[in-house]
């Protein structure tokens, strides 16, 4: 009996089988599941029949399908060890999808057409039961305002994120504290950050220059970061290309997060929504803010949206008002 192929190389295969580029394929399978007996089936034929989503009839769509279904196996062995696409369970194709939970809708609905087909194909070629059940189907991060502003990682989680040891510790602190993205770090200098005015100047995107307000614990962490410091070095050590710098910062996130024990994540965004809620407890708990008042400046001047934004009050904080009686116990924590 030969070796068993690897859970990527199953799942590649099992692509394979449901690939429709070739005519004479397509018809074939056309005519094999709807009992016709056509010389000819092009995409039109499926369409009409609502069979499109399950196979894949484009050279891109097979680009993209194999290229998000390596992030799905990668997941997979990283986070449950499994072998087999006989092993893989709705739960898992759920944990998978909160781990994009920071995307956009569109690249959510992109990971779940990827989760249908490849759920389809397994079924196909291997015999596998079903894990794209109506559980799965119906798990909209990006459609409901809750889920977006639920982090993958709970506040203890990121204590201890904050806490490992790492070459990149400064840079994922600032994150967590100033609420900056990653390619923000790039070019931030002792100079931008103004102590008396309690602010830090940020290049945001596009160019847009923003003056964005500074807790006092973030505050004593950039004078201790910077005392040694001359005003024009820059605060970070970084690749100027933002590219290579998301990848560092993504690798390094990874690498902690799989030490701890904790879902294997990359996202760099988790630490600016996790700014952004202890900056909101700060005002409220510390400052007495009303809760719309300090969500209005989160939105506005912490994240430097402009004014008005309610998308982005309840991307950022909307779901997580429940719970600031514990986020204020971490908020106390940080650093």
């Amino acid at each position: 009996m030969g070796k068993t192929k690897n859970l990527g190389y199953q799942i590649y295969s099992a692509l394979n089988e449901i690939n429709l580029q070739d005519a004479d394929k397509r018809t074939a399978i056309f005519n094999s599941i709807n009992h016709t007996d056509l010389d000819y089936v092009g995409k039109r034929e499926f369409k009409k029949l609502g069979q499109t989503k399950e196979y894949i009839f484009s050279k891109r769509t097979a680009e993209n399908t194999v290229e998000k279904s390596k992030c799905f196996t990668k997941f997979l062995k990283e986070n449950y060890g499994i072998k087999l696409v006989k092993q893989i369970t709705p739960d898992m194709a759920i944990a998978f999808l909160k781990t994009k939970e920071g995307c956009s809708a569109k690249t959510i609905t992109a990971y779940k057409n990827m989760l249908y087909k490849v759920d389809y194909a397994i079924q196909l070629k291997f015999g596998a039961e079903s894990f794209y059940t109506d559980t799965v189907a119906n798990f909209k991060p990006e459609n409901t305002y809750k889920s977006n502003s639920t982090r993958l990682y709970t506040d203890n989680q990121i204590q201890q994120i904050l806490s490992a040891p790492s070459d990149r510790a400064n840079e994922i602190r600032v994150m967590a504290l100033a609420g900056c993205r990653v390619h923000e770090l790039i070019m931030l200098k002792k100079s931008d950050i103004d102590f008396h005015r309690h602010t830090i100047h940020i290049i945001g995107k596009g160019g847009k220059e923003s003056f964005r307000p500074l807790t006092p614990q973030a505050e004593k962490f950039l004078k201790d970061l910077t005392k040694n410091m001359n005003s024009s070095d820059k605060l970070f050590k970084l690749p100027t290309d933002e590219k290579a710098t998301r990848q560092i910062m993504s690798n390094e996130i990874r690498r902690i997060t799989k030490s701890l024990g904790l879902p294997v994540s990359g996202k760099n965004h988790e630490f600016r929504k996790y700014a952004a809620q202890q900056f909101c407890t700060y005002l409220i708990q510390e400052k007495g803010w009303e809760r719309e008042k300090a969500r209005e400046y989160v939105s506005s001047k912490f994240l430097a949206h402009g004014a008005g934004r309610e998308d982005i009050k309840k991307i950022y904080l909307d779901s997580w008002f429940y719970n600031l009686t514990s986020f204020k116990k971490c908020y106390k924590t940080i650093i």
